[in-house]
């Protein structure tokens, strides 16, 4: 064979296998990825400190809020997924293959859209049996306690699924209780910023500190 057309052929052969070796980062659909491995692989490559520990970034700047955006339950479309995390906009770092390869991106992406769809308040039976206009001499933490506190961590906060809340202003203050509402352990549904403003978690971490 002339010497021209073997190396032809074998430009031809290695510009293929470069070719598809970045096909999935070019996947403008979801490769199949391992939604277990790709928590672990979230949670070793710190993303929950930006987007929470399920995805449930706030995107605020504020302080004690997660400044990641939302990524769960409904992610972003898988190629805008993939350009963000190698060639990321504002404050997040890069993330390179060496890093991250294409199949851990498929793996984390697969993380974000097993996270179960986030209920409709209006069709939670407690918040909807709580009526509100009945409460005016109860204290607004009080309230918000009853509402979306108390199936969990008991009337009183002698606890129940949740653990007891009695005495925990003997080691967290309004603000830690706040903090811990705002960005809750993954057993805790998030209820902020969704259902719960700024003024109700206040309220609430301070109507906790006095549970005794």
């Amino acid at each position: 064979m002339p010497r021209f057309g073997t190396f032809a052929i074998a430009s031809l052969i290695a510009a293929t296998l470069v070719a598809g070796a970045g096909v999935l980062s070019a996947q403008t659909t979801a490769p199949a990825g391992d939604a277990k491995h790709g928590q672990q692989l979230y949670n070793v490559n710190g993303c929950y400190l930006c987007h929470n520990t399920l995805g449930q970034g706030t995107g605020s700047r504020k302080p004690g809020q997660n400044p990641g955006p939302n990524l769960a339950p409904a992610p972003m479309p898988y190629a805008a997924y993939v350009k963000q995390v190698r060639t990321p906009r504002q404050s997040m770092p890069p993330y390179d293959a060496k890093l991250l390869s294409d199949q851990d991106l498929a793996d984390i992406y697969a993380f974000f859209a097993a996270q179960p769809p986030v209920k409709d308040a209006h069709g939670i039976a407690l918040l909807n049996s709580v009526d509100a206009g009945t409460a005016t001499n109860t204290p607004h933490g009080a309230v918000v306690y009853s509402a979306n506190c108390a199936l969990c961590h008991g009337a009183t906060g002698q606890g129940g699924i949740g653990p007891a809340l009695k005495g925990e202003s003997s080691h967290k203050d309004e603000g830690a209780v706040g903090a811990l509402v705002k960005n809750p352990p993954p057993a805790m549904p998030k209820l902020y910023p969704g259902l719960l403003n700024d003024a109700d978690v206040a309220a609430v971490a301070a109507y906790v500190e006095t549970l005794h």
